[in-house]
Formats: structure tokens, sequence, C-alpha cells
């Protein structure tokens, strides 16, 4: 009855209901009752073997759970849902009140070295005998902030063990049966919760008697240590292997640091309701973390994945992919959505042209756009509730990857030439001017490590007052933007199944706080360039001099691209001419520490840094190029720096998005009277230059998928005759179909591969090839139609 083996996509889900509830039911209550006063027991110990025999309650090695029985039966005795039970055997030995401990304090430990890699005789010791459960409520007792405590049920406890002496301890026991924020997180119903609870384990206490820096990684070495340990432990001790364990942290000591560098997650907080507090009172908040110990390990609890993993390139040919990014979105009203849908449609046909024109000057259609993008401010339409089906199947290309890369970044949308508009913002000021009116968007795209842009996840609107910073509190400073979109990002992954995400961010998200925010969420990874020399602490060097000092550790050619001089223009600075090379870098990375801050941390935090530097730049003049990189990820081989570098370099896709979102969709160009309406205009935009982005990225990294996965029938087959009056290849591929696309749109084939540009005109283009298609195929169904039904 108590263990129940379920068998699904390949998972099998251990479920042992709690006692406690189990007898509680009014049909198990009354059979109680009825075992009571039909028969006699000497003691109650006698009596719970009796119940666990007659309702099966055994562990997964066949064992009588007696003990816990036991403790039900008396707790069910005490509020009255049964009668009284026999008394204790007097031969019963009393358990203790509270742990037993040694005489005297346990000695500290000695030359206690500053790296983990150089402790001598690193180990975990079981508590299993007397004497180490002495010494282990010992060190609980006088050196842990919660103290000592007697745990019920399953349980395992470690020494920390080394030359130098005893380093601490660690303690595992049963989780909690209701726990709001882990709850949600997993995704369980309470009759799966019941269920499967048993499965969970929490970290009930871990004490390090060192000081906090006093030996660097040493809480992630031995926590990792001890979760491996004490899943084997468990399976050998109670049959079963736990799925996910939980713990709590108090934030106003602890930040969760050392969790976060252990694959923890932050989930959320507690209720401020203690396990052995006083019945009615609140304790002060802690967060919750948890860290899954199984890959699939929401099914092995009985909760299906949350989301269902799609490929890049599904779904996202011109006949279903407006259906698929905007279909079902919240705007109150299902013809609103609908309506939503077909304006998308219309103005991902001609991209770079005016609605109406797209729209071929249908009046109902036209008519029908602008009244769903003027709606009042306070309606459902709200460019979130726009761009939630496109997240969500942003999502589901996130669910298919292990590592997804969040780019995150600003832009300026310029409307100085639109005064009429109301409720814009000053974008830029210059001494003397009223201001350069516009809106700010602030904006994450999703990427895979190959470079792939699997959907925008996120853009924030922001019309800015021009005035000055100074003074204004951290959440009203541009710098927030950064710390939502890190917030945002991490909400996305906490959805996801063994999915590992980077937030990946230029200069302007180095800052302090950005890194603390991190180190409190703990299920995202950060990679910032860096912007500041920061003091690494008293006589220590600088960042950049920390990192310059250390020894070159690799070196690698990268090709550097022409980029064209510009002149200074509002917010943008002035740039000089920049010749094709390919320049020689050398590579180095260390780790630092970032000293704490009273206003954002109790603790240092741990950052890797990578530093690629041009060597011998070829020719006078040349400014060697220089990166340097702070990222949350460990650093530890060529392999990982060149991968830190890679993720960056790939930050330029949201550059490119942004490019084709103005040049291309010339979002700048709108006329719409508010700027509610420019608001929701862009965000549909946004999803359309996300497709364009994604089109020209497959013709270039997965040229051999069927063109079917991107184009619809009439559009290949206007490719196909495009292909034969130019003596061109058929579009027999997607990269074949993107190339004559771009051909139409007037590239001229070149080593280099087509761009953006030449791209949305093409599919301009082609659109319109396609619809001159569609109605000749008609006129020749109608034609055969009516030969069939008049032959004469």
């Amino acid at each position: 009855m108590d263990i129940g083996l379920s068998i699904g996509d390949g998972v099998i889900m251990e479920t042992m209901a709690p006692i406690r509830m189990v007898l509680q039911h009014p049909d198990n209550t009354a059979r109680l009752q009825e075992i009571l006063a039909s028969e006699s027991f000497l003691s109650q110990a006698e009596f719970g073997r009796r119940v666990c025999d007659v309702f099966g309650f055994r562990d997964a090695l066949g064992r009588l759970r007696e003990i816990s029985c036991t403790a039900a039966l008396v707790a069910m005795e005490r509020k009255g849902h049964i009668a009284a039970l026999p008394k204790r055997a007097a031969t019963s030995p009393a358990l203790p009140r509270r742990p037993v401990c040694l005489d005297a304090p346990v000695p500290a430990p000695i030359n206690v070295p500053a790296r983990v890699d150089l402790v001598q005789g690193l180990h975990l010791v079981r508590v299993a005998d007397e004497k180490h459960k002495r010494l282990y409520n010992t060190l609980m007792q006088h050196e842990h902030a919660c103290g000592a405590v007697l745990h019920a049920g399953c349980q395992m406890r470690y020494l920390i063990a080394s030359d130098h002496g005893w380093l601490g301890g660690v303690g595992f026991a049963a989780p909690a049966l209701r726990l709001k924020a882990r709850d949600a997180y997993i995704g369980w119903d309470e009759a799966t919760r019941e269920g499967a609870v048993q499965n969970l384990v929490g970290l009930s206490r871990f004490l390090l008697r060192t000081p906090p820096m006093g030996c660097h990684n040493l809480a992630s070495k031995v926590l990792s240590l001890a979760l491996r340990q004490m899943q084997m432990d468990f399976m050998t001790q109670y049959g079963r292997r736990p799925r996910l364990v939980e713990t709590f942290v108090d934030e106003a000591s602890h930040t969760g640091g050392s969790l976060a560098a252990s694959g923890w997650r932050r989930v959320g907080e507690t209720a401020g309701l203690g396990r052995f507090a006083e019945p009615k009172t609140d304790t002060h908040r802690k967060a919750v973390w948890v860290r899954p110990l199984v890959r699939n390990w929401r099914r092995a609890l009985g909760v299906g994945p949350r989301i269902v993993p799609m490929a890049c390139s599904e779904g996202l040919d011109q006949s279903h992919w407006c259906e698929q990014e905007f279909g079902n979105a919240p705007l109150g009203d299902k013809r609103l959505s609908k309506r939503l849908v077909m304006s998308a449609s219309i103005a991902a046909r001609a991209p770079t042209e005016p609605f109406t024109l797209a729209a071929e000057g249908d009046r109902a259609l036209i008519a029908g756009h602008y009244r769903m993008i003027d709606r009042p401010a306070d309606s459902a339409v709200t460019p979130e509730a726009i761009l939630a089906p496109h997240r969500g199947q942003t999502q589901r290309r996130m669910a298919d990857r292990r590592t997804v890369l969040l780019l995150e970044d600003g832009s300026d949308v310029n409307f100085a030439t639109h005064q009429a508009c109301e409720g814009l913002g000053v974008i830029a000021r210059r001494k003397g001017s009223s201001g350069t009116l516009g809106v700010h968007m602030h904006s994450t795209l999703a990427v895979g490590t190959d470079g792939l842009a699997l959907g925008v996840t996120r853009i924030e609107y922001d019309r800015p007052d021009g005035q000055a910073e100074t003074g204004r509190p951290l959440e009203e400073r541009k710098s927030a933007r950064w710390l939502r979109g890190l917030r945002d990002s991490s909400q996305l992954l906490s959805e996801l199944d063994g999915v590992r995400g980077v937030s990946v961010m230029d200069r302007e998200g180095d800052f302090f706080a950005l890194f603390a925010e991190r180190e409190r969420l703990g299920n995202i990874d950060i990679l910032v360039r860096a912007r500041y020399n920061r003091a690494l602490g008293s006589g220590l060097p600088k960042l950049f001099d920390t990192v310059r000092a250390s020894p070159v550790q690799d070196h690698f050619e990268m090709d550097v691209l022409r980029a064209s001089a510009r002149k200074a223009a509002g917010t943008q600075k002035k740039k000089a001419l920049r010749e094709a090379r390919v320049a020689r870098m050398a590579l180095r990375w260390c780790e630092v520490s970032l000293p704490a801050t009273e206003e954002h941390t109790a603790a240092p935090i741990t950052l890797s840094v990578v530093q690629a530097v041009e060597e011998r730049p070829a020719g006078d003049g040349i400014k060697p190029l220089e990166w340097i990189l702070l990222t949350s990820l460990p650093v530890r081989t060529a392999g990982d720096a060149h991968d830190i570098l890679t993720w960056y370099r790939f930050r330029w896709r949201i550059e490119e998005w942004h490019r084709i979102l103005k040049s291309g969709c010339k979002i700048e160009e709108s006329k719409f009277g508010t700027c509610d309406g420019i608001e929701r205009m862009i965000t549909i935009n946004g999803v359309i230059a996300w497709r364009l982005l994604l089109l020209m990225q497959l013709g270039r990294e997965i040229p051999e998928l069927p063109p079917e996965h991107l184009y619809s029938d009439t559009e290949i087959m206007a490719l196909s005759d495009f292909a034969t009056r130019r003596e061109l290849k058929q579009p027999t591929t997607l990269g074949q179909a993107v190339l004559l696309t771009a051909i139409i749109g007037g590239y001229v084939t070149r080593k280099t591969p087509p761009g953006s540009t030449t791209l949305w005109r093409g599919l301009t283009r082609l659109m319109t090839y396609a619809d001159v298609y569609d109605q000749v195929l008609n006129l020749k169904t109608k034609s055969k139609l009516h030969e069939r039904l008049c032959p004469d």
C-alpha cells in the first residue's frame, strides 16, 4: 500500500503516502477504532506494529515503519481523532527531549589553508554511533545559528573531517510536507504531492567552522560531496533515492552564494512559520532554495514537463507561423486575438511598407488594425499580452536546448519628427535644446549556443524624463532595467527542466547590484563585459591589473570585420574607420573576489575574469583589441574560456535584431497618435523582425533543411520559376531558397553571405509573386471545376 512503482517515459516513480494522511481518512480512522476495541495491546509499539501490518506500512526494503506509525497514532490521540492508546511499555526507553552533547566544545581546526584544493584529508564521516552523534550535536548546539534539534523521520548526518580537525557538519532530514514556493516550482497538485513528498529531502543543517573567506570554495565542495554520498546512503538505509533537496536561507546573514555555485535555485520565500516555532507565532521569512538530484526529476515526482520542447525551425512556414507566435493572445476578447494574428500576417508580408500598403487598401482590414492598436491605455491589449504567445513558444524552443543565452540590451527609438504623438519621453538632450523625443526599449533575445535566435522573451518600454539620475533610488535608475531583465530571465528558466541560462550584457551591465541579484536568484549565470577597473581589496591590485598580470594560457586568431567611419550624432560617439584584418589574440583568465558592500550583500562575490587581447596589431596607429569579460561561470580550461568568448560574440545578435526592427520594419516611421499605440506596434514588429533574423540564420547555419520549413508551396513554386528564368539552382534546400530570396532582393553573389537587408526586400517581393501564383492556381482550379460540371 505504501509504495507504488509507476513506469512512464523511462522513469520509475516511487510514491509513499505519509502515514498520518492515510490514517486520518474517515474509513481508516474507523478501522483503527475497531482494532482498539476488539484487540488488546501491551504497549503503543505493539499497537503500532499491528497497524503497520494491517495497512501495509512498509519502507522500500520491506521493513515495518513502526516508529513513524506510532508517532502518527500519538498525534491523532492528542487531537482526539482516536481513543486512548495503550501506555508505553515500562521497558521502552524514553526518547531524549533534546540532543545529547559532549561535556566540552569541539577543538577548533588548525592551519586550514586558503583554498579547498589544499585541504588535506577532506572527507565526510557518517554519523552512526553514539560518539559521532554527540560530536555532531555539540558542533551544532554551540556553533550553528539555529542550534541542535531532534528530527523525526528519515535523516542523514555527516561530520566534515580533515587532517586539520573537524571542519563542520551537514544534516539532512524530512522535507516540509507543505511549502508554497517549492510546490509551485514543482507544479504538482495536492494528491500528487501527498504521494510523492517522501521523495524529497531537506538540508536541515550546514555548518562550516572556518571564517566566510577562510577557505575558498570549501562550501560548494562539501555540498557536492554531501549530496553525492547522501543519495547512496539513503538508498542503502531506506531503499529509495531522493529526487530533490530543499533548504532555507536566512538572507539577513547569508546570500546563498555557495548554494548557487553548487547548482541550487532560489524559488521563493517561506510564509514565516518555522517548523519548530510555537504555534501561531511568526518568524522572519527565509529564502527557499532547491536542487534537483536526477535529470528528469519532475517526471520522477509524478509531474509531467511544464514546457514541451520544440525545434527552432518548427512551425515557421509562411502559412502557420503567425498563428503559432500570436494565436490566443490574452487580449480580453477572442475577436481581438484573431485580429492580432491577421494584422501580424499582413504586416509580415511587406515589413518595409506601411500597413495601409501591405493591406492593399482594404478598408476593413486597415480599420480593424488601427482600432486594435489605438485602444485606450487601460485596455487588455498591452505589449506584454501581445508578446505572451511568442514568449511561450520561445520557452518551448529554449526547452530543446541544454544551454541558452539570454541577450539583454536597450535601444532608443527616435520619434523626433513625430512631435504630435502623445506620451513620448526624452531619449537625448543636448545643451540648449528641449530634447529628442522617443521611446527606450529594453529587450531580451534568447539565443542558442549555435547562435540561432530562439525568440524575444521580453520588451520593456520606458519614456525617460531626460533628468539626471543623481540621488534617485536604484529601482528608479536606468540600471534597474537590467535587474528587471535578469529577474524575468530567471523566472523564465524556473519553468524549464535541465536548461542552463546565461544572461549576456554589454558594459552597462557592469554594476555590483546586478552581481548581487544574480547571487540571490541562483538559477541563472551572467556574462558581462567589464566597464570598471574595480578595487578588489586593500593592498590588492585592481581588476584589470590582476587579469593582465596573469599568465597567457592560449592563443587564437580572430577575423576583425571592416567598420565604416561614423560621425558623432545624438548619443552616438564618433568612430574611426576600421579595415578588415586577422587579429592574433592572447587569452588569459583568473578568478577574483569582489568585496562585499553593506548595501547589496554581506559576503564577497566570486567571479571568473577572461581577457582576450590583440598582441601585435598590423599597422601603425591601430588600437589593439581587448575584451575583459566577467562571468559567474567557472573557467578552468582553455575550452571554457573560448566558450565564454564565443557566447559574448553572439551578443551582436540582438544588435542585428534592433537593426532589422528599425531599418527593415521601419518602426521609427510610425505615425500613431499615442505612445501606447507605438509600443503595441513595436511589439508586433519585434516578433516579425525575429523571424526575419532566424530566416537569415537558418539559411546560413542549417542550409540542408527542406525549404518547406519556412516557405509555403506557392512561394517555392515562385522561387523555382525565378531560378529557371535566371538559370540558377532549384530551391531543393532551405539554403538555396534563402539565397534565391536574397537575389530577388538585390543580392549580388559574392563570398560574403546575404544580409538581412536583401532578405527582407526579397521576402517582400517573393510574397507578391506568391500572391500572383495563388490567384493563377485558383483560376485554374475554377476552370477545371467548370469544365467538369459544364462539359459543353
